[in-house]
This record gives C-alpha cells, structure tokens and sequence, in this order.
C-alpha cells in the first residue's frame, strides 16, 4: 500500500496495515496506539534533521519490524551532520518524555504519564550501541573515522551481541513472568538475526 503526503512516498507492508487495524480494534487501553505515536515523533526527529541539512527524503517504507528511510543524501554529509541526522530521533523522543512528564505532574492525567514513559523508553532502546538502532549508527560513524569500514563493522557487530544476549536474557525472564509480554524478547532475537544474515550475504 503506497499513499502521498506532498512529494513524500510512503510505502506500507500488508502486515503492518492488518496488525494495526486489529490494535485499533482490540486495543482497548490504546497503549500500542501511544507507543506507535511515539515512533511517529521518532521518525519526524530524523525528518526533521534530514530537512534541515537539505535531503528531505522521497520515500519511508515501513513494515512490521522496521522503518526504512530512504536518504538520498547520507554520503554527501560530514560526520557531525550525520550524527545529528542519526541522534534526531531519539533526541526528540527524550525531549518530549520529559514535556510530557512535566504535562501529567501539572494535570495527574494518565495518558501524558503513558506518553512520557513510551518516549523514555524508545529513547533508550534506540540509543544501545546494536546494529540497526540509532546508538549504533553513530557508533559505526564514530569508528569509521577511526578505523576501515570492515574493522567498524566488525567492531560494531562485536559490540551489538554484547549488548543484545543480555537484552534478550531479560526479555525471556519479562516472558516467563509476565506469561504474554515477548515483545522484548522477540526484538532482541530479531536484531540479532539481522546482524547473522547480513553476515551470509
């Protein structure tokens, strides 16, 4: 499914539209819906900067696991305008977790509290230094400047699983007790299949 906003293209996998439409039927307590706002401001974050530096991008695809940002402009930057670029999301994440906290001490109202901890959250998690997610991102710019291509990489990859077994022990325990919530778990395991596959190409 492909729709227009201006010369914006976005392309949205069949998946993500039936898992959406279920979460706005069934989804009663609208916390997936204020997760997914939160992902919304995420995504203006890097819109924002890539508009900024002049390379607005043509087209967002987005399916169930990953929203890919197709930047026109990512080697025609200097590092320190790719680190904007990558950090932006996150950034506008932390901003508006603590806009919201501040909202909900001033009016006690639930929602502002829900908004201000899915930002918080989101933030965090994209900042870990792992392959795919914002922190790694920069990780693989700063050590480029350092190093060749393939030892960043390398580096990177080294760093993700480091980061990521342990996510993925406490995503399996969130399971165990909780009995339903694997959304933790399954993210972990994901990202760690990104980062085997890429290497069997």
């Amino acid at each position: 499914m492909t729709f227009h906003i201006g010369k914006l293209n976005i392309e949205l996998s069949f998946p993500l539209v039936a898992i959406m439409t279920a979460v706005i039927i069934f989804d009663t307590t609208m916390s997936v819906v204020i997760c997914f706002i939160a992902i919304i401001m995420h995504e203006t974050g890097h819109l924002a900067a890539l508009t900024f530096y002049g390379s607005f991008p043509k087209t967002i695809k987005l399916t169930l696991f990953d929203i890919a940002i197709v930047d026109s402009g990512k080697y025609t930057r200097n590092t320190k305008q790719e680190l904007v670029v990558v950090l932006a999301g996150v950034t506008v994440n932390f901003v508006f977790a603590v806009i919201f906290y501040i909202i909900f001490r001033c009016t006690n109202m639930i929602f502002f509290r829900n908004m201000a901890v899915s930002n918080a959250t989101l933030g965090v998690f994209n900042i870990l230094p792992v392959d795919s997610l914002d922190g790694g991102q920069a990780l693989f710019i700063i050590l480029t400047n350092h190093f060749s291509i393939y030892k960043s990489m390398m580096i990177l990859d080294i760093i993700s699983f480091i980061v990521l077994i342990p996510v993925a022990c406490v995503g399996f325990i969130v399971l165990f007790r909780s009995k339903y919530n694997f959304t933790l778990l399954l993210t972990a395991l994901y990202l760690i299949a990104i980062i085997l596959l890429k290497h069997r190409k």
